[in-house]
């Protein structure tokens, strides 16, 4: 193929993705290549990948409306395709009908790409800018020998604190497998972590990003590091408490946010953190893309 014209297709499967959903728009429509992002919309049930959260008392939030979100990301998403017929499209289930696993829900845009492209991973509380898409894009063109990328993240555990170490909970090695080279054809073995695979031979598949991806260090000297409000607002904690089965993590986190001496041990209240990750306030780490108002 021409490699000036690879374009780059996103994916984001959400469900109540406000705030954080109406970033993305903004800095996809400053960028000068093709692209297009496929949203996938909907209650993942606990199976499959998931399946792991049952046995602590996970279990589905009644947070959703016949499947769909209920905090008005889905009116959102109907505007953006009607705004952006070209580059936007949406994939859901009939009303009141759950997707079978996470895996079933990333795998549902793969029948419209048709092209080989960078396919590129955006969780919705996942924050890039449009010059890291570009400098991301600019590293597949100069190295058509890489499979995939991996990233390092500032990871916010509240609106204004951030995980300032690496190696540990949340920001390791294995961490931030974000981006592909994909050709039709590959599919998904997985989506925690995820793992794109192509075919091998006969009834044989293999892990594209096992062949020969970009290290984290490798995209960081690039500009390549995104921000993850992963646990920023009270709503997200809520809904962990309840899916994942993560144990009285509402007042977990609240009692993370009143804690005054910095830098502070992560583990020391979030007791699902087993390492020795540390957390301090942003003020001199990173500036943020976003801001979230404070807990109550």
């Amino acid at each position: 193929m021409d490699e000036s014209a690879l374009p780059i297709h996103f994916f984001t499967i959400v469900l109540n993705g406000e705030p954080f959903i109406r970033h993305h728009i903004e800095e996809f429509k400053k960028l000068a290549f093709r692209w297009h992002w496929h949203i996938v919309e909907g209650v993942a049930e606990l199976r499959h990948d998931t399946a792991w959260s049952v046995p602590g008392g996970g279990r589905i939030p009644n947070t959703h409306r016949h499947g769909r979100s209920a905090d008005g990301t889905s009116e959102y998403l109907d505007q953006l395709v009607r705004e952006h017929p070209q580059n936007v499209t949406i994939y859901r289930l009939p009303l009141d009908q759950f997707w079978d696993g996470k895996r079933a829900m990333v795998g549902a845009p793969l029948v419209n790409v048709r092209e080989e492209c960078i396919l590129w991973e955006i969780d919705v509380d996942e924050i890039w800018t449009a010059a890291q898409f570009q400098q991301g894009r600019a590293l597949f063109l100069r190295h058509p020998e890489k499979t995939a990328a991996r990233y390092w993240c500032w990871y916010f555990v509240g609106p204004d604190l951030v995980i300032i170490t690496r190696n540990c909970y949340a920001n390791g090695r294995t961490e931030w497998l974000r981006t592909w080279r994909y050709r039709p054809g590959m599919g998904w073995a997985a989506h925690e972590p995820p793992m794109l695979v192509e075919p091998a031979g006969p009834g044989v598949w293999r892990d594209v990003a096992a062949i020969n991806p970009f290290t984290q260090d490798q995209t960081e000297a690039s500009g390549l590091v995104f921000q993850h409000y992963a646990y920023t607002l009270i709503e997200q904690l809520q809904f962990k408490e309840q899916y994942y089965g993560y144990r009285n993590a509402v007042a977990h986190w609240l009692r993370l946010q009143q804690a005054l001496a910095q830098p502070l041990r992560l583990g020391d209240y979030l007791p699902w953190v087993t390492d020795q990750t540390l957390v301090s306030r942003v003020d001199g780490y990173v500036t943020p893309l976003l801001r979230l108002p404070a807990p109550p």
